[in-house]
């Protein structure tokens, strides 16, 4: 759902205060990840957890560089050179 969020952060009345807000939240997920990976895990957990962490890394990554670029629209070319995904409830 980060693309939903980073697209909803550009809609804010100051989206470049959003996307910095958003990169925060971002990197708590992050962490909390994190924490889980270090736990008892079999193997298969293990293994979704490390693409969580991979996926998520990326994402924080992607929404650092909105952050420091000052990004403040979703038409931009920042934004839209992303591979995203979008989960569609329908």
């Amino acid at each position: 759902q980060w693309c939903k969020q980073t697209e909803l952060a550009f809609q804010e009345g100051n989206p470049v205060d959003a996307i910095a807000d958003w990169f925060e939240i971002n990197l708590s997920q992050l962490e909390e990840l994190t924490y889980l990976v270090r736990e008892d895990l079999n193997l298969i957990q293990r293994r979704i957890v490390t693409a969580l962490v991979t996926q998520d890394v990326h994402n924080r990554d992607i929404i650092e560089s909105l952050r420091d670029s000052e990004v403040e629209d979703s038409h931009d070319f920042k934004w839209q050179q992303q591979l995203r995904y979008y989960w569609d409830n329908e």
